[in-house]
């Protein structure tokens, strides 16, 4: 509990701190990679999950 103010009128510090930094933007991947050791694959914009998982079946096949 505050005590009871001295008189009719108080005032409080107000403290101002520098705003807060942006937050930092990461770009959202449009494009499928698929890297095994040095070989990176793109896969165009859009391949589908059919696409993407008969290559990671070959790929693992082959190693």
């Amino acid at each position: 509990m505050l005590p009871e103010p001295e008189d009719a009128v108080e005032f409080a510090a107000i403290v101002v701190d520098a705003p807060a930094p942006e937050p930092q933007t990461i770009k959202a991947a449009t494009r499928a990679e698929i890297i095994v050791g040095p070989v990176t694959i793109r896969l165009e914009e859009g391949a589908s999950a059919a696409k993407i998982a008969a290559i990671a079946r070959a790929l693992a096949a082959a190693t």
